[in-house]
């Protein structure tokens, strides 16, 4: 027989087990009595992992063989050990480990040579049996025992009944087949002594876990050799499920105590010491000790609120329940507010035996209360001691509330104010102003206004108004007006307004004069004729009618500028108006050797106004660009609809021109560009055109000329 025959012959046919593992603590090869002895064939153990098969807590090939390892070790060495039989048992083997090199002298791997290796003989214990026996059928704990984890003996009647198995179902097999897989892996991490207990879940016949106590023996010969374990598993269940109930009782109390910031105490009222939850701790930040008194506590109340507290601990000693809220001053000096709340124990004599209550740190309560009233406060002074009145309305148009402001501009006092209507402070004529608060309180169309309202005494108050919203969560409740009186204002600006208008008319006189003497003339030449001559002159009546009624335009014109007329706004068309202006002034252009070109849209540009103020802005406009052009020249009027929805007027002349540092400060009362002008005249001007909810922009360059542009809204 060749010799890689034979060699294959005795490894297939050794007595003896024989099996190569790889540095990696593999199986490369094992023969027929290796597989045997474990219960597997050749084929299952190949490629599978040594330690998997390993006992648990006993090392594996590589660990037991590590010394091999090391320079000038023995080239082998024994190793006793246990596996895990294939049938749920185990088995101790007595393995003889030699060290594979390769060619080079490398570490390639074991070879291990096995045999069984008998358990020491089990010592006969008669008694021990007898107390079994008795034990299985009087108890209602688990009686078992077997040799490293697998079960030889359960006590019948108490296994039926905690776990429904019959012993047969469990004897042969390892215990930890029938233990929770998370609770086999932490009691794999623990070291038991020779006597020692766990607690553990445990399968029961019908797949559903149950938790037992289990104390654990280990006998051992008198060599120390371990014979056999004996369990004893009671039932803790409900005392698991109670204790898991106190945990998440005790673990939701103190997460409400964290949300709510509410720490308790317990004061033991015969011996002063205070027992307190850990959020207290946090709360007090105390660095004081655990069985701290309460006289101890008590002198980290701060001074001024000290008394308030000690008249509370009197109050609970007397059996009343407290309740008080005081300033503690933290060990790092920070303060904090606290609300203390108590209950008593009173022993059967009617003393106070127990206090328990708790602390709740209130301090950013405090704050937010603290800074309420602040707000509060502002906005009250805000309100009493502005001098414009400031009234609330609700959604409905009913005045709520009214300050000082408004009593005295109203005349009416802030109880008769609250619960009016605020429509009925309107003057009659004030329709419009009706509408937009309308709109205000429902549509949110925010805008200032001017109206009209009626005191208490009858007259008359002109107010310029300013709605606010009131939101309250996120919906509107009604609005605010803040109101100013404007009546003296209002009355000025009128006289103003005359003053401007006779100014005009003066200045404009003489070109009327001019323009008025011109028909004159004819007129006096054709009657004088007419006079002299008995012939019929009828074909000169319609130039003496034509003449009569240019004069007459003239005369309206003028006397429409100087005649004080009260507002009156209605549509008119700005063509139509502003051609008008230039009829009246153009007299005077004539005389200053101006030429006024004036270029109309061709569509009608209507607007809301009051015709007499729009043309007085224009006459004022066109005075101006006669003053700024002493040796004539050309004004170009114009006029167009924008695509916003307005009307645009330029007028453009070619004066000297106003420097941008001047033009800053055009419109301001009392300056003007003008040696003898006031300012007053462009200051009019524009607020004309503010109440008519128009523009003006004036562009100017010195040497070149100025141009106004006035728009306006044309009304749809």
């Amino acid at each position: 027989m060749e010799q890689d025959s034979l060699i294959k012959y005795s490894f297939t046919y050794a007595p003896g087990g024989i099996a190569f593992l790889s540095t990696e603590g593999y199986f490369i090869r094992v023969n027929p009595a290796f597989g045997r002895l474990l219960g597997y064939t050749e084929d299952e153990l190949a490629n599978r992992q040594e330690k998997q098969l390993t006992y648990p807590n006993d090392p594996d090939v590589r660990e037991a063989a590590s010394p091999l390892l090391e320079p000038g070790a023995a080239p082998g060495m024994p190793v006793v050990k246990r596996y895990l039989h294939k049938d749920g048992g185990t088995v101790r083997v007595k393995l003889d480990v030699i060290l594979i090199r390769d060619q080079d002298g490398a570490h390639a791997g074991f070879c291990a040579y096995a045999s069984e290796w008998p358990d020491a003989e089990e010592p006969k214990l008669p008694q021990a049996a007898e107390l079994y026996e008795m034990a299985s059928e009087h108890t209602r704990d688990v009686i078992s025992y077997g040799i490293d984890g697998v079960l030889q003996f359960v006590s019948p009647a108490s296994l039926k009944h905690q776990l429904g198995f019959e012993p047969e179902e469990l004897i042969g097999k390892h215990a930890s087949e029938f233990i929770h897989p998370d609770d086999l892996a932490s009691l794999g991490e623990q070291t038991f002594r020779e006597s020692d207990s766990f607690i553990c879940r445990i399968r029961h016949k019908q797949g559903y876990y149950v938790w037992f106590e289990v104390s654990v023996k280990r006998v051992v010969d008198s060599e120390g050799a371990q014979l056999k374990e004996i369990y004893i598993g009671r039932d803790v269940t409900e005392r698991e499920r109670a204790q898991t109930a106190l945990r998440h009782s005790e673990q939701n109390l103190a997460q409400s105590q964290r949300i709510a910031r509410l720490g308790s105490f317990e004061w033991d009222a015969l011996t002063g010491k205070m027992v307190w939850s850990d959020e207290l701790c946090r709360i007090l930040k105390t660095d004081l000790h655990p069985d701290v008194t309460c006289e101890e506590l008590m002198t980290r109340i701060h001074p001024n609120d000290r008394e308030a507290a000690r008249q509370s601990m009197r109050d609970a000693l007397a059996g009343r329940e407290i309740q008080v809220e005081c300033r503690i001053v933290l060990g790092d000096g920070t303060v904090k507010f606290i609300r203390i709340q108590s209950i008593t124990t009173l022993t059967s004599k009617g003393r106070p035996s127990r206090i328990n209550g708790t602390i709740q740190d209130i301090t950013d309560q405090k704050l937010m209360l603290q800074m309420l009233e602040e707000s509060v406060d502002r906005y009250t002074s805000l309100k009493k001691y502005n001098l414009d009145a400031i009234v609330s309305l609700n959604k409905s148009g009913i005045i709520t509330s009214a300050n000082p402001a408004a009593e005295s501009i109203t005349g009416y006092s802030a109880l008769e104010l609250i619960g009016m209507p605020f429509a009925d402070l309107l003057a009659p004529e004030e329709e419009g102003t009706q509408t937009q608060l309308h709109n205000i309180m429902h549509e949110g169309a925010l805008s200032g206004m001017e109206m009209k309202i009626v005191r208490k005494s009858g007259h008359l108050a002109c107010l310029l108004a300013t709605p606010a919203p009131i939101y309250v969560n996120r919906k509107q409740v009604g609005c605010y007006m803040i109101a100013k009186d404007i009546t003296e204002q209002k009355r000025k600006d009128e006289l103003l307004l005359k003053s401007e208008k006779l100014t005009i008319a003066g200045q404009l006189a003489a070109g009327v004069a001019h323009e008025i003497r011109n028909p004159l003339t004819a007129l006096k030449g054709f009657v004088q004729l007419m006079g002299r001559s008995e012939h019929s002159y009828s074909h000169y009546l319609p130039i003496m009618k034509e003449e009569l009624e240019r004069i007459e335009v003239i005369i309206s014109e003028l006397l429409m500028l100087a005649k004080p007329q009260a507002i009156q706004m209605k549509i008119a068309d700005l063509a139509v108006l502003v051609q008008e202006v230039v009829t009246l002034t153009g007299a005077q252009a004539v005389l200053l050797n101006i030429e006024i070109r004036f270029f109309p849209t061709g569509d009608p540009l209507p607007i809301r106004c009051d015709p007499n103020q729009i043309k007085q802005v224009f006459v004022n406009f066109l005075k101006n660009a006669f003053e700024a052009m002493p040796r004539g020249g050309t004004i170009d009027v114009s006029m167009e609809a924008t695509e916003q929805g307005l009307a645009l007027v330029r007028v453009a002349d070619q004066g000297c021109g106003i420097s941008q540092e001047q033009l800053r400060q055009i419109g301001e009362p009392f300056y003007s560009t003008k040696e003898a002008g006031t300012g007053l005249g462009l200051l009019v001007s524009h607020k004309i055109i503010e109440h008519h909810k128009g523009r003006i922009h004036i562009a100017s360059e010195v040497g070149v000329g100025t141009t106004i542009q006035v728009t306006l809204p044309i009304h749809r």
